[in-house]
């Protein structure tokens, strides 16, 4: 099969697994690395970094972004309706945007494997801008690999965060709040 695919990268741990299940499945992955959700400066940066450590060891080509658009990321998802869907359409339609430059007919996401993320916003947001752009939304629930998500970024030595990633879910995980994401 061998056919192109480009992979949206929320962070490593959650690569793992999913790398592996679209290779197997015969897709040639190019990664790419786009989250402004990602608060404070300092948890961004600790992603990235443990992105750009870990995607040379698995022969895995990846695109960054590296900006940090603070104050545009918070109003989208204060202005937006449902903050987590606001941030999954926004994610989705870069990588989908740069898989249309990149002439690659199919776009996916990571954050598919986390049983944390409201599966069918992240799948409405991809379909959503997949029918916009003219390029193909892979949606696969990879949650039955989030344990080997685990046990792969555990073994090989990766940071492993604790919230999804914007201020807010930071702060839901402390309050014990449900995101809108989770509802």
């Amino acid at each position: 099969m061998n056919r192109k695919i480009l992979l949206h990268i929320c962070c490593a741990p959650c690569a793992t697994a999913v790398l592996e299940r679209l290779r197997a499945d015969g897709y040639d992955v190019t990664g790419f690395f786009y989250n402004p959700c990602i608060h404070p400066w300092k948890e961004f940066k600790r992603r990235l970094d443990t992105v750009k450590e870990w995607a040379p060891t698995v022969n895995l080509p990846v695109v960054y972004i590296q900006d940090y658009p603070l104050e545009e990321n918070i109003r989208m998802l204060l202005g937006g309706g449902n903050r987590c869907f606001s941030c999954f359409k926004d994610r989705m339609g870069k990588t989908a945007q740069l898989a249309v430059e990149m002439e690659i007919q199919l776009f996916t996401s990571t954050l598919s494997v986390s049983p944390y993320q409201n599966h069918e916003l992240l799948e409405k947001a991809g379909k959503d801008v997949s029918e916009s752009l003219n390029v193909q939304y892979l949606y696969q629930d990879f949650r039955d690999s989030y344990k080997e998500s685990i046990k792969l970024s555990r073994n090989a030595g990766l940071y492993r965060q604790p919230y999804c990633g914007c201020i807010f879910s930071e702060r839901d995980r402390y309050l014990k709040i449900k995101s809108p994401g989770q509802m």
